[in-house]
């Protein structure tokens, strides 16, 4: 049995397949240097997560994602776009045309933003994750390796802050599109130099993983080296060898260097997980967790595979991890994977899935948090972007970073929950609408109520849910929610809004007593999700009431209002 007869490609592969390149090569060379400088700034004394399962949990990740704004060129990268998708066309949910079936809930990001990494580690140390096996490109000059490689180092600097170690997961036919591509003449030099500059910047870093005494390095193949003498040759400028894993059923062309296999995706599903585990004599196998497999490559212009695992919710990716958790042949998984959005098999939150994934695995794996801190940092994440010129406000962003690394949520909630005015949050019932309309009531002047839902059409901004304002006939609704025993003082609400369409009114409004006069801000139209807040008022009596009001005069199923995220902020 031999479940591998496809394999993943990695950065520019499938472009090598097709005869284009990925632009011109980046002037980042491949000498060895001084390892990453760690993001001490950003974060405090690292606390591990604790959990239930003793199993070592690895995530795989790809940094071959880039932005107009990270890409140095000023284009969208080649996994965003394919062969033939634009970014640029945005539709009226506020959705870029991407090479995906799915959406990062946060929007298509380059891998290279601090922000994003600070993003992603954390969610991955809050769902329980060990650490990071980084989808590594090599040192050549070639295609897109350049960035690819300083991306996986932009995320490496940050995860000993955040309390996560990382490996990388070597990409050996990169080394064979090289050669073919004239960039290089010598594959087995190209490959030595990989291992020598892994080596000095990595291996010797203390949160690198270490597996029986010496730096554990998977390779994704092999592909290129497929025979023992050549990886002997590969790993001379090593004095210790790594614990070397192949992909399953592939250590035999390594031989003795091969110190076992990982499992990885295969139409066969569960079934070749399970003769994997039960069957193949690896003295060291790492289990497969995933959530599905359903490609964009026919869609997107590219070659590869176009089988498909079904997701069915969440219960392919309960399944195998299931499996995994159960085998008692193994006692390391690796996630499959953080982020390949060209093959849909995605963990971190999506407009469809939502925190899904992360939140299963919390349960499973026995980690004492869930989707409540995942949705803080995405909090962190927004406030990020939307102070980013703002020193003062990144400083206390550090410290809420700082404070989530170290396992404090209450100070990374007080910090975070004060916004952008520097005040403090207060509780509400359900802000996030992820428990439908519990907590908010709804008025209307003409039996109209049902105009106001909540549903998770579309996505919502830090979640699947959000709510909504639309029918197709005219309606008038109000929904709201009353708060009482606040301290005295001024007070404004802040919620996240998408609002397609024209109205005849749609405010977000709040007033401090029931017979005062409400205070509003009137609502425009928002492509994406905006941050909005109503006008501060003064609660002397401790009431607050405060919600959404939206009339329209005549039927038009063009026009939507979706808020979420609400909360109320002391000034």
């Amino acid at each position: 049995m031999r479940p591998q007869d496809w394999m993943s490609l990695g950065a520019c592969a499938l472009l090598g397949l097709l005869g284009a390149g990925c632009g011109a090569p980046s002037s980042v060379d491949g000498a060895a240097g001084p390892a990453p400088e760690l993001e001490s700034q950003r974060a405090g004394a690292a606390v591990k997560v604790s959990k239930a399962v003793g199993k070592k949990v690895y995530v795989h990740l790809m940094p071959w994602f880039e932005t107009r704004a990270t890409s140095g060129n000023g284009g969208w990268g080649i996994h965003w776009t394919m062969a033939n998708q634009n970014p640029d066309v945005v539709d009226g949910s506020g959705r870029r045309q991407i090479a995906s079936h799915y959406y990062p809930l946060i929007g298509p990001y380059g891998s290279g933003d601090r922000d994003v990494v600070e993003y992603q580690l954390l969610l991955m140390k809050y769902a329980g994750v060990d650490g990071v096996l980084i989808d590594w490109p090599g040192t050549i000059n070639a295609f897109d390796y350049p960035k690819n490689r300083a991306n996986s180092e932009a995320v490496i600097a940050q995860t000993a802050a955040v309390g996560l170690d990382f490996a990388v997961v070597y990409e050996d036919h990169n080394v064979k599109f090289a050669y073919d591509g004239g960039f290089i003449t010598d594959k087995p030099g190209a490959a030595r130099n990989d291992m020598a500059y892994l080596r000095d910047r990595y291996f010797n870093q203390p949160n690198y993983i270490r597996q029986d005494n010496a730096p554990l390095l998977l390779v994704f193949g092999p592909q290129t080296f497929q025979s023992p003498g050549e990886w002997t040759n590969v790993f001379s400028p090593l004095s210790q060898k790594p614990t070397f894993l192949t992909l399953w059923y592939e250590s035999g062309e390594a031989g003795g260097n091969a110190k076992g296999e990982f499992a990885w995706i295969y139409p066969d599903f569960t079934e070749g997980l399970t003769h994997f585990y039960n069957n193949q004599p690896s003295p060291l196998k790492f289990g497969s967790v995933y959530p599905g497999f359903r490609s964009f490559y026919a869609a997107g212009g590219w070659g590869g595979p176009t089988w498909e695992i079904a997701h069915n919710g969440l219960n392919s990716f309960n399944q195998t991890l299931d499996l995994a958790k159960n085998a008692a042949s193994i006692n390391h998984f690796q996630i499959n994977t953080w982020n390949d959005y060209g093959e849909g098999t995605m963990i971190e939150p999506t407009r469809e899935f939502g925190y899904g994934f992360l939140t299963s695995l919390q349960q499973k794996l026995g980690v004492p948090y869930s989707q409540s801190e995942l949705e803080l940092i995405n909090t962190l994440y927004q406030q990020r972007k939307q102070y980013a010129g703002d020193g003062n406000k990144q400083a206390q962003l550090n410290q809420a970073a700082a404070a989530l690394s170290a396992l404090d949520v209450t100070q990374a909630r007080n910090i975070l929950n004060g916004g952008g005015g520097g005040g403090t949050g207060v509780s509400i019932t359900n802000g996030g609408f992820e428990s439908g309309m519990t907590g908010w009531s709804t008025w209307t002047p003409n039996n109209t109520a049902g105009a106001a839902f909540a549903e998770t059409y579309n996505g919502g901004h830090n979640s699947a849910n959000h709510l909504t304002h639309w029918s197709g006939a005219p309606f008038e609704t109000w929904t709201y929610q009353a708060v009482s025993g606040l301290a005295s003082g001024n007070y404004k609400v802040r919620a996240w809004v998408r609002k397609g369409g024209g109205f005849d009114m749609a405010r977000f409004q709040v007033k401090a007593c029931t017979s005062c006069t409400f205070a509003f801000t009137t609502l425009g139209t928002y492509g994406d999700w905006t941050q909005v807040e109503t006008p501060a008022v003064s609660v002397t009596g401790g009431f607050l009431e405060f919600g959404f009001h939206t009339r329209a005069l005549t039927g038009n199923t063009a026009n939507f209002i979706h808020m979420d995220d609400v909360s109320i902020i002391k000034l």
